[in-house]
C-alpha cells in the first residue's frame, strides 16, 4: 500500500508533469514543494513509486512521468475529497455563474446540449462530450399544432426533458382550426405523461375515434407525430472541441486520428457512456478505456439528471495529461445546470 509520503510525493510530480509536461526530477520536486526532506530522500520515495507502477521513466534522465496506474491514485484522491476541495468548489461555482448566463435562456434540447458541449470545451481546453438522454425513460409533456396554412400544420412534440420537436404535416385537404384543436385534444390525452418508448402503441388506436371523413387528415397527422417520436429514439451526443485534441496531437501516440473518427461516429461512444452505471463522478484513465481508440486518453465524466433518475452523461476527453482538478469542477458545474432538479 502506497504510504502518505509517497502520495504526497506522487501527488506533487502529477501536479508538476501537468504544468510543465516535462519529466520531473527530485531536485525539481524538493525545489517547488516543501517536504523538509533531501533530494536523495526524494529519489528514494521516486524509486518506490516506480517499483511500484506509479512512476515511469521516460529515458535515461533522472526525470519520472505518471503512469496509468499513478493517475488512477491522483484522480481517486481527487475525486473522494471534491466535497471538501476549496479550489474545486470555488471553480465549480464560477463556472456555474458562467455556464447559467447562456444555458438559461435555452430551452430546446438539441441546442442547449450543443451549446453545453462548446461551453465545455472553451472552460477545460479538451473535448466535451454530452450524452443525450435515454428516451427510454424520458415523458412526454404534451403535442401542440399550430395551423400556418389552410392544409398546412406545425406538430410539437415536447417532452420533460425539455426537447422541442416539430414536423411540418402537409393534409390532404384543408383542415380547420377546431379539427386542428380537436387532433391536439385526444392525441395529448393518449401521449401526455407517458413514456416515449410507448408513443406508437398508444396513438395508433387514437385514429378509430375519429369520423370517416376525418380519418384522412388524421392519419397524416399520426404519420407526422411518428417521424418525431422516431427522431427522439436515436442515440445521439453532442460534441466539440477536436480543434483542442489536435493542439494535443503528440501526447496521443499516434492514435489521435482513430480518436477523432470514433468521436465523430459516436455509436461506441454513446454505447460506452451507457455502459458506465456510476451516478458519481468517475475519471477511465487510459489503458482503462475499453473502447482501443481511448487507450491513450481520459474521460473525466458526471451523470445529469432528472427528478433523480440518471439521465445521460456529461464527459471531458482529452489526454491523460490534463487537468484533472479545473476538468472535474466544470463537469460537475455542467451536469448540475443540466439536471432539472438542481438548486440554482
Amino acid at each position: 500500500m502506497i504510504s502518505v509520503r509517497n502520495l504526497a510525493v506522487l501527488r506533487a510530480i502529477i501536479e508538476d508533469f501537468i504544468a510543465t509536461n516535462e519529466p520531473v526530477a527530485s531536485k525539481s520536486v524538493v525545489e517547488r514543494h516543501n517536504f523538509g526532506v533531501s533530494s536523495a530522500t526524494i529519489r528514494n520515495d521516486m524509486a518506490t513509486l516506480e517499483e511500484e507502477g506509479y512512476l515511469s521513466a521516460p529515458h535515461t534522465s533522472s526525470g519520472r512521468i505518471p503512469t496509468d496506474k499513478g493517475y488512477r491514485v491522483f484522480v481517486d484522491q481527487l475525486i473522494q475529497a471534491e466535497a471538501e476541495s476549496v479550489e474545486i468548489r470555488k471553480s465549480f461555482t464560477e463556472l456555474t455563474r458562467q455556464f447559467s448566463k447562456t444555458l438559461d435562456q435555452l430551452t430546446d434540447l438539441d441546442e442547449r446540449l450543443e451549446t453545453s458541449a462548446q461551453l465545455l470545451a472553451k472552460a477545460t481546453g479538451e473535448a466535451a462530450v454530452i450524452q443525450y438522454p435515454n428516451m427510454n425513460t424520458v415523458l412526454v409533456r404534451s403535442i401542440e399544432v399550430v395551423r400556418v396554412a389552410n392544409n398546412r400544420a406545425l406538430v410539437l412534440l415536447i417532452t420533460e426533458s425539455e426537447r422541442i420537436q416539430q414536423h411540418l404535416v402537409i393534409f390532404p385537404a384543408d383542415v380547420s382550426e377546431e379539427l386542428l384543436r380537436l387532433f391536439r385534444t385526444k392525441f395529448n390525452a393518449a401521449a401526455s405523461g407517458k413514456l416515449i418508448d410507448d408513443l406508437p402503441a398508444l396513438l395508433k388506436p387514437v385514429l378509430e375515434s375519429f369520423a370517416p371523413a376525418d380519418k384522412g387528415s388524421a392519419q397524416v397527422f399520426l404519420e407526422g407525430l411518428l417521424l418525431l417520436i422516431g427522431s427522439n429514439r436515436q442515440d445521439k451526443i453532442a460534441f466539440a472541441g477536436a480543434t483542442n485534441l489536435v493542439r494535443h496531437e503528440d501526447q496521443f501516440a499516434g492514435g489521435l486520428p482513430s480518436l477523432l473518427e470514433t468521436l465523430d461516429q459516436q455509436k461506441d461512444l454513446f454505447a460506452f457512456l451507457s455502459n458506465v452505471e456510476s451516478a458519481k463522478p468517475k475519471a477511465i484513465i487510459g489503458s482503462e478505456n475499453s473502447v482501443v481508440e481511448l487507450a491513450n486518453s481520459s474521460l473525466l465524466l458526471s451523470s445529469y439528471q432528472n427528478q433523480g433518475d440518471d439521465l445521460a452523461k456529461v464527459a471531458v476527453v482529452g489526454p491523460t495529461r490534463m487537468n484533472y482538478s479545473k476538468n472535474l469542477a466544470a463537469v460537475l458545474a455542467l451536469a448540475h445546470l443540466l439536471s432539472n432538479d438542481s438548486e440554482d
